[in-house]
């Protein structure tokens, strides 16, 4: 039983702890037939807006690309944001945030979404 009661403490004290550190969304994706890595930006430029109108700094997500010449068949492409931690990113998640990843982005990449790589990493130290 003690062993059990230690195993418990320790395990919500390390996700108590894990949470206030930096945290990094990573998405690892395709782009969808007919959508260029441009349109992506924008639409995600449309997002990064409304942090920065919210006071999350500019550029929370930012996009990355492998090489032309990389031989990686699938997941050419990422998305990623950089949030202090677990409750600021809980934090900018407003109305009109919330609005636009369900009612437009979500929508226009659905099947990506459906695809796609998914990770979240907290900072070690």
């Amino acid at each position: 039983m003690k062993k059990l009661i230690s195993l418990l403490v320790f395990s919500v004290s390390t996700l108590a702890f894990s949470q206030s550190k930096e945290r990094i969304s990573l998405h690892v994706f395709d782009l969808p037939t007919g959508i260029t890595i441009e349109e992506f930006q924008n639409d995600l430029d449309r997002a990064n807006k409304i942090y920065e109108k919210n006071g999350f700094g500019v550029n929370k997500y930012k996009v990355y690309q492998v090489n032309s010449d990389d031989e990686a068949k699938e997941h050419r492409y990422m998305w990623l944001s950089t949030w202090a931690n677990d409750e600021e990113y809980n934090n900018a998640h407003s109305e009109e945030i919330d609005d636009f990843w369900d009612n437009y982005f979500t929508k226009k990449y659905e099947k990506m979404l459906e695809d796609h790589i998914y990770r979240k990493f907290f900072s070690v130290k």
